[in-house]
């Protein structure tokens, strides 16, 4: 297959391209080159305006039709459903994305939380910023309505620091939401699904290290998060891949859903290093329970020094 990545420097392409090289052609497009692994070649290397250009979706429509790309990987949240506009008249591209709708669901914090709780899946108590004078528990999280990347996130202790955060969000009209605060073993959870087939792989990653993205994790075939998380990829059954981010609590191994991400994420990279190609999309080859030889293997990432 001839597939296109958006978002070209996000640290997981490396392990696509090294693992899937030799079976897709892969295209990386990013408004900054120099951010994508040095050990894919410069002929695979596109250089885009940013995501907020109006040029920028223009950019990817016309590379697709001149390389003839089959599957388009979009990686910023910014663009997903942008995407599904700027393709909607050609069947040439497919989208390697869930549906619009999930899509806007999940990219919505509020609506994702209300979502999932009105099918009786496990989240933190969620409100909005506004309705603060209904929060009775503390600490909170507060965080960004829309956002990614763990921007602009605080957690807080106090009724007066939590009253005062509203009043400055809601001066500069910035969107945000109230999570309780919960401790405990944060996962990262990769989940590829064939809507047609109604088959999962479901790939818990503990995470030990996160600044923005994922640093260090390792695969943990957890039995509750597995069992939980092929519920909810039934439930929504969406086509392709998407990730769930939970926490297992210290306390009582109760498990909250903190924020789904509806598309190809930085840890997603893990399904190849399986030996799993998702773009596969029957997942005819591949069964959750052949997976727990895996079990341990950890993702580890550092930086590298590229002088020239």
């Amino acid at each position: 297959m001839r597939i296109l990545f958006t978002a070209g420097g996000s640290p997981g392409n490396e392990l696509i391209f090294k693992k899937l090289k030799n079976v897709h052609e892969f295209w990386f497009v990013d408004s900054d080159i120099e951010r994508i692994s040095s050990s894919i070649p410069l002929e695979r290397k596109i250089e885009v305006p940013l995501v907020s250009s109006i040029n920028y979706y223009k950019k990817i429509v016309e590379f697709c039709i001149e390389k003839k790309i089959q599957i388009l990987v979009p990686g910023i949240d910014e663009e997903l459903l942008r995407m599904h506009e700027a393709f909607s008249q050609t069947e040439d591209v497919k989208l390697f994305t869930p549906s619009k709708l999930f899509i806007s669901n999940m990219l919505d914090k509020f609506i994702c939380m209300s979502t999932l709780e009105k099918s009786d899946f496990p989240v933190p108590e969620t409100t909005k910023l506004e309705n603060i004078i209904n929060v009775k528990y503390f600490p909170v999280i507060l965080k960004p309505r829309y956002g990614r990347g763990s921007r602009g996130i605080h957690i807080i202790s106090q009724a007066k620091e939590l009253e005062l955060y509203r009043d400055l969000k809601l001066l500069n009209k910035e969107n945000y939401i109230c999570q309780s605060f919960v401790v405990g073993q944060e996962y990262t959870v990769q989940i590829l699904n064939c809507k047609k087939s109604r088959k999962q792989i479901i790939i818990p990653l503990k995470v030990f290290l996160k600044k923005g993205v994922t640093l260090t994790a390792e695969i943990d075939f957890d039995d509750d998060i597995i069992k939980l998380c092929k519920k909810i990829a039934s439930s929504f059954n969406e086509d392709h891949v998407y990730n769930i981010q939970l926490i297992k609590s210290k306390d009582n191994n109760a498990i909250k859903i903190f924020e789904i991400n509806p598309r190809f994420s930085t840890t997603t990279c893990m399904i190849a290093a399986l030996g799993i190609d998702p773009f596969n999309v029957d997942l005819s080859k591949d069964e959750q329970s052949n997976l727990k030889k895996f079990q341990g293997l950890r993702l580890n990432r550092i930086l590298t020094n590229n002088v020239r």
